[in-house]
């Protein structure tokens, strides 16, 4: 262990015995860590006729040890190190987590306890004013080194109306429907149980290929797709299905999940199982890839077509130091801790040159044969802790994948160093952050993240570990 990672690991120690030895007293320190009575001229909501605008505007500052230039078109610096380009030195810039994005609700009863509903959804680079397109930052970096590269990676933000796009009905007693491009039911699960909410702290959040997507990226959220989520006081439940579709779609095949989840007295548990179909993984061309005779186009896309069978188990439990006492201010800690496990197979319907994803980017290259001669298993184990108290919340979190050895070609043999990416392998992130919250619009963020990569996951990687400075704020209206 470095001495980075003795000091950070230090640091998560103490914060998690601090947290272990509070006592109720504390009630009375929440008092004097409310936040100050500030006018704040943004209303409460912005809703005219049933329709509400809302979203929020992320913006910071980033340094790490080692990562690359931030692109035009998604997100800012990759505070993780498995991320694409791999970092190639010391990086201090202005930065945004992705966070950013605008939306419009739509709330409209129509008698006996039922309501139309909707949403719409864009993401956006405060930065740059651009859209974020995930597919677009590939395009940007296709056929270059990796020294010449800027920030890129797959999404399923891939320009456009691509965050949500749904209506439906809704029902206390009979649960909601929506129809149209809506969260996974991974994505909705998973989320929850994060101890860390702020993007870049978290290897959920960031890493969402691993988890919400299910192991694809872009199919995060589904096209196509008829969600219906079923709550009361005790229990949730959920069924979700996307018809597959050859052009426009990270699901080119019919997909389906289902979620199940309860709640006693501070306690939460829940399970999803998620089982997606001819899903799209894109990436880049590699130096003289595209663009030259006898290749792709680069402005196209390289992908892998793969089936991805998914499940998660999660569970959190809150204590409330004030015993829920009415009027109290806020003092609670909370645990998190979950699992999810990923098995890649070949596809069952290859997909094609030709078809195209999210955004109408197109296939110039497709894989459909990774994984003839084996499956491929992640797991991806979280665990960790937020103490919440007046207007501060405190999380400190641990990530790690896990990659078992999988056979990619006829000819290969066992191996857990970094000589191929099929090698065993593991990805571990650490994190500890604290946000203000100055009222429900406002919050500022500090904290530092910290991520190694090791065995098949470190293929390609110089220097497989980074460490990331993070500072901002929030705005949500």
């Amino acid at each position: 262990m470095t001495t980075i990672e003795r000091r950070f690991a230090s640091v998560i120690c103490a914060l998690a015995i601090s947290g272990l030895t509070v006592t109720a007293q504390a009630a009375d320190l929440g008092e004097v860590l409310k936040a100050p009575a500030l006018k704040n001229p943004i209303p409460d909501s912005l809703t005219w006729n049933g329709i509400t605008l809302y979203g929020a505007l992320d913006l910071g500052y980033a340094y790490s040890n080692n990562a690359a230039p931030i692109g035009n078109y998604f997100a800012g610096v990759n505070a993780n190190v498995f991320a694409s380009p791999p970092g190639r030195g010391p990086i201090s810039t202005l930065n945004t987590q992705g966070y950013s994005f605008v939306g419009l609700k739509i709330e409209e009863p129509l008698g006996y306890d039922w309501k139309v509903i909707g949403r719409i959804e864009t993401g956006f680079s405060p930065l740059t004013g651009q859209i974020n397109d995930g597919c677009k930052t590939l395009l940007d970096n296709n056929g270059k080194p990796d020294s010449q590269q800027t920030t890129s990676g797959d999404s399923n933000q891939c320009g456009g109306l691509t965050r949500q796009v749904w209506v439906g009905v809704s029902n206390k007693t009979y649960g909601q429907l929506q129809v149209g491009r809506n969260n996974s039911l991974a994505a909705d699960s998973i989320w929850g149980f994060d101890p860390v909410n702020i993007a870049d702290f978290s290897a959920i959040l960031w890493g969402l290929g691993f988890t919400a997507g299910a192991g694809a990226t872009e199919a995060t959220r589904w096209n196509n797709s008829v969600k219906y989520v079923y709550t009361n006081e005790f229990l949730h439940a959920g069924a979700m299905f996307a018809q597959g579709q050859h052009q426009g779609s990270s699901l080119h095949g019919d997909s389906y999940a289902a979620n199940f989840g309860f709640n006693w007295q501070g306690l939460y548990v829940d399970a999803v199982y998620t089982a997606e179909r001819d899903a799209v993984r894109a990436g880049l061309f590699g130096v003289g890839g595209c663009g030259v005779a006898g290749t792709p186009s680069c402005n196209t896309l390289a992908v892998t077509g793969q089936n991805t069978d998914a499940w998660a188990l999660m569970g959190k439990y809150a204590y409330d130091f004030t015993g829920g006492a009415k009027g109290a201010p806020l003092n609670r800690l909370t645990f998190y801790a979950g699992y999810q496990n990923i098995r890649y197979s070949n596809p069952s319907d290859p997909l094609s040159i030709g078809d195209t994803t999210v955004g109408g980017y197109m296939f110039g290259r497709v894989n459909n044969t990774a994984y003839s001669f084996d499956h491929k298993n992640v797991g991806f184990a979280w665990i960790g802790a937020k103490y919440e108290i007046g207007s501060w919340a405190v999380s400190a979190a641990y990530y790690r994948a896990m990659q078992g050895y999988y056979q990619s070609t006829a000819t290969a043999t066992p191996c857990s160093d970094n000589s191929h990416s099929y090698c065993s392998g593991a990805w571990e992130t650490a994190s500890l952050s604290a946000v203000y919250s100055f009222d429900k619009h406002w919050d500022v963020y500090a904290g530092v993240v910290w991520s190694k990569l090791s065995g098949g996951f470190s293929a390609g990687y110089d220097n497989p570990s980074t460490t990331t400075f993070l500072t901002g704020a929030i705005l949500r209206f």
